[in-house]
Order: C-alpha cells, then structure tokens, then sequence
C-alpha cells in the first residue's frame, strides 16, 4: 500500500450503525483543518441493505456546505481534484455496520492460544458462537456438531507456538474442514488461520479450493509473547468480505478508498496508541467510543494498544444487552428523579428498536445518560481484564493514571450541555489522579485513524487545530476521608490577567473553578496525609501547568469508588446535588 505524498484535500466517510459522517479535510494556510462534516441516516439496515445512499447522502450535505462539488453527473466520486476545485483528492472510509459475524473459536490450550484468539476476536465487532479447545473433553463428532449448530460465517483457528505443536493443531484443522463442508444450505465459511506458521501450507493444502482460507502471522509465536495486529489487520479484511456479501455499497467504497478502508474500531485504536507515543509512559491512554451497536475501549500503554470491542454493549439495537450484566437497580441508581423501573425497561426496547431517537422529556433525558454511564462502567470492566499487569482489574481496583481521556459517541456529543458529558464520563469511568477529558464531537477519530495511511501528516494536525473539545482538567483525590473532612488544598494562578484562586477541599464535593476554554494557568495540590491526587503517593503535593476547558477545573472529591447512598430518596438528593455543582441544571 503506497502512501500518498502529494495529495491534499481528503474526504473521510465512517458507515455506522444509526448515522454515516463524513467528513472534508484540506490545507488551509499550510495545515490541514476539518473544512465540514455531513450527517446521514445509514441505510445500512433494512429496507435498503445498501449503505451506498446513505454515504451519497452525507456527501450532498458536504456539497451543500461548502459548495464543492464532491460527485459526477453518475453520482461518482471524483477523485482527484479538478482544475475547477471539483472533487478530492483521497477517500478514505471505516465502518461498523452491516449485521454482526457469527464466529466460532478454535485453539489448543486455554491460557495460551485460545486466550489469544479470544483477545483477537474481541477487537472486531464479532458475535462468538463458539468455541472449541483442545482440553474441552469433547470428541471430534460433538465439535463437528457444534460448529455445525453455530452456522458460523467465520472460524478462527489458532494454536502452536512457531515451530511448535503439529499433529493436535491439524487434528484441529481437521475437524474444523469436516464440519465446515457438512453445513446446511450450501454455507460456506470462512476460515482464518492465525497459528503455527510452519503449518501454513499444510493447512492451505487440506482446506485446497474448497473453503476461502486467510493465513495470518502466528497470534502466539512463543509461550511469552503475544502479537495480534498483524492477524487484526487480516481479520479486518475477511470482516469486511463478510459484510459486503450482505451489505450492498462495501465494493463501492472499496473501489473508492483504494484498500484505505478500516473497520471503525481499528481506525480510533489507531489515534490512541499515536496518543500515547506523544504522551510518554508514565501515564497511560483511554478512548471511549461508545455506539449504536458497539462499545470500544481502546487503551494503550507506552505505545501498546488493547482494544475490546463489546458487540452486546451499545446505545442502540445492542441496549438490551445492558440487562445480562446487571439489574435495572444499577441503572436507576443514577437518576435524579423518581422513575419507575417498567418505564427505563420500555425505554431500553423503543431506544433498541429506534436507535436513532432522542429524548423528548427531560425523564428520558436522565434515563438516556444513566443507561450511559452503565453501558461505559461494563464496557470497561470488560476491557480492563485485558489490560497489561498492573493496569487491569485483577491487579487494580482503581483506574490507573491516563492522559488524556478521549470519548466519542452520538450520545455524548449532543448532550444539552459539556456538563452532562463530563458527569456521565466521570460517573462511569471515575478516572483518579489528574486527567484531561476529551470529547470528539464530530466522530473524528477513526477518520484520523484510516487518514494517517495515506497522510500521515493529517491527523497529527487536526488533533492539533481545536477541532475537538477538551471538557476540561479533573483532578480526583483517592484516599479515605470521613464526609466532610478537609482532604486537598488547591491554588490556581492564570497566566494571563485574572484573580488567582485558593480554596479547601472537603471529601464528597464536586466543585468547578473556572478556566475557560484555551486558558492556561498553575495548580498547586496539597494533599492532606493518605490523599494521592498523582504526584507520587499519598500525601504528596506538587504543581503543574493546565488547560481549561468547556467546563473549567473539575475537583472530583467524590472518593473512589463513588459513595452511592442505599436509600434511594437520598441518592437521588446526591445525583441532583452533582448535576448542579457540574452546572448540568440551573
């Protein structure tokens, strides 16, 4: 795949579930800027099945915005750009619609290459229907019956390390061939080969002509290390084979992009593990994007990415799913008013069935972020037993220290107001230490993300041009305080003209200083003795130079994990409580 050297303006189309943007980029006074976005229902579900209108559609808002002719008289993309400044001069597209992949999992043992597999499919927007292993105690006709059941469109297989295990690894290899010839209906599946590399013609010449096979580099080439990007990249192309054989409109894009097409989730895990090569170590990077269908959780630490995808965790068809981690009690924990458990369920089945409504009451309203907040809090449960020692949950009750914080989502960028965003986000993540949040208001990511193939340049400028919407710094004590207690002393001194400001800090206040947008100034901490607010351990205080944001300086002194009363008319006094001091009501 060549990079583009000498192209300038870049059209990006990302193809959800709910919505398909897109998004115009181009050199402005030496730098590339977000010239405009276009919005359009997908119609990549029923009645349709063609996301191709709904891409053409979001191109004519463009068109109407700028007054660039984006397409031909045939409804074509132009490409390149035209003497008369007609067209672009690249495409580049992600997606994440088109109907979930039935998947079956195969590998030898347990923590080795079946716990790679797994950590495989969970980066693509699959549905696991399966799962087979060496040591599961079942003979071959009951995998073969499995498999069969599943009516898989897709079957990874891995196991043995590079020059390691042969004989059980074609045993496996076997089975997965006899079961994938007898499905029904003339099915045919694909399969994935992501194990020992020295099998690779082995396994091509059993499978022969009769199955699409795709090699991939070996997911667990030794015992002690583990390497999935390679098989992502493949995994993503078989993906998209998948869904462009149910979906019309995906060779379009194809064609159009020139191979720049990227499931959505690839494409934002991208820009956070770039974010954390700017970052440095110390700290480490989270991205939210929180969707229709899915929730992704991309995290990097010093340049190592770890994305889940959650196909059953999502503000739309995938809402139900919300119920088979949790009760409705966990969801209404989070409401400032009384509201009967039977409306949040009604709520959860018309937003699953209309995934493109919005609240109409200021009930809704309430209902619509709390089911938010739970969908984020399991989201990154989930993530985090996949997160490197010392950052997952197994080791770490808390989150650890992360820089910035990057969320995305419909949800989240049409809040009312930056406060209701910011509240959700803390109420769900409850980051500790010092963090800066950051909110993509325009989907912005995973078109950076497939945008740096061909222009590495682009993305590094437009993370840099204002295009996203910093909601602010948040410093969160952690540490045990009685209520009430004095916990942190906090000075802030602008730089510019202003009257810097000192303060006490009690254990269960949410307080905003004012910082406005792009504003800069000096905190100074002084943690009371068993208070850890980041600077190296409890008691230890320090300073640093911040930035304001949307809503300013956030001191969430809340404690973690958040105190949440038992009685429920005392919890709802606190959720209201925090939604004033945030300055979500007036």
């Amino acid at each position: 795949m060549n990079t583009v050297l000498d192209a300038d303006a870049l059209l990006a189309v990302d193809v959800g579930t709910v919505n398909t943007r897109a998004s115009l980029f181009d050199v402005v006074d030496g730098r590339y800027r977000l010239i405009a976005t276009g919005r359009a229902p997908s119609t990549a579900g029923p009645p349709l099945f063609d996301i191709s209108e709904s891409v053409r559609m979001s191109l004519e808002k463009i068109q109407s915005i700028t007054g660039r002719p984006l397409m031909d008289e045939s409804d074509s993309l132009i490409i390149p750009v035209t003497n008369e400044g007609a067209g672009v001069d690249v495409f580049v597209s992600t997606t994440s619609a088109g109907p979930k992949v039935r998947t079956v999992l195969v590998g030898l043992m347990p923590g080795v290459s079946l716990q790679s597999v797994r950590r495989l499919a969970s980066s693509a927007f699959l549905e696991i229907v399966g799962e087979i292993g060496l040591t599961d105690r079942r003979r071959d006709a009951e995998r073969i019956d499995l498999i069969i059941a599943a009516r898989p469109d897709l079957i990874i297989v891995a196991g043995g390390t590079d020059g390691g295990a042969v004989d059980s690894v074609l045993q496996m290899v076997e089975t997965v061939g006899l079961a994938a010839n007898l499905l029904p209906g003339g099915r045919q599946t694909r399969i994935v080969f992501a194990g020992n590399r020295h099998l690779g013609a082995s396994v091509m010449e059993y499978f022969g002509e009769r199955l699409p096979v795709t090699m991939t580099p070996n997911v667990r080439p030794s015992l002690r290390q583990e390497d999935l990007a390679p098989a992502r990249m493949h995994l993503a192309e078989v993906i998209a084979e998948v869904r462009s054989s149910r979906v019309a409109g995906f060779d379009e894009l194809e064609t159009w992009s020139r191979g720049f097409l990227l499931p959505t989730a690839d494409a934002f895990g991208r820009v956070i593990r770039y974010l954390s090569n700017i970052y440095g170590p110390d700290k480490g990077v989270l991205g939210i994007d929180l969707g229709a269908s899915q929730t992704t959780v991309a995290a990097a630490f010093d340049g190592a990415l770890r994305i889940t995808v959650n196909s059953d965790l999502g503000m739309g068809a995938s809402l139900p799913g919300l119920l088979k981690h949790g009760e409705i009690a966990d969801i209404t924990r989070w409401l400032p008013v009384e509201v009967p458990e039977y409306r949040v369920r009604d709520y959860i089945c018309n937003k699953a069935l209309q995934p493109g409504t919005v609240p109409a009451e200021t009930e809704e309203l309430y209902i619509e972020y709390a089911l938010a907040r739970e969908v984020i809090r399991l989201a990154l449960g989930l993530a985090r037993s996949e997160w490197p020692a010392g950052k997952d949950s197994s080791t770490l009750m808390l989150l650890p220290p992360l820089e910035p914080i990057v969320v995305s989502g419909g949800v989240l960028a049409r809040a009312p107001r930056p406060a209701h965003a910011l509240l959700t986000i803390l109420d769900a993540l409850q980051p500790t230490g010092i963090s800066t949040l950051v909110l993509d208001p325009h989907n912005l990511t995973p078109a950076l993300g497939v945008a740096a193939g061909p222009l590495p340049v682009l993305p590094v400028q437009v993370l840099e041009s204002g295009s996203y919407a910093s909601l602010g710094t948040v410093v969160a004590p952690v540490g045990s305080a009685r209520f009430g207690r004095q916990i942190l002393r906090v000075k802030l001194e602008r730089e510019a003209d202003g009257e810097d400001m000192t303060g006490e800090i009690r254990m269960g206040q949410l307080v905003v200083l004012p910082l406005a947008q792009g504003e800069k100034a000096r905190l100074t901490l002084r943690p009371e003795r068993g208070i850890d607010v980041g600077f190296g351990g409890p008691g230890q205080a320090g300073a640093l130079r911040v930035a304001g944001g949307a809503i300013g300086l956030i001191i969430d002194a809340r404690g973690r994990p958040i105190f949440m009363p038992k009685d429920p008319d005392r919890r709802r006094e606190l959720n209201q409580k925090w939604l004033w001091d945030i300055g979500a009501m007036e």
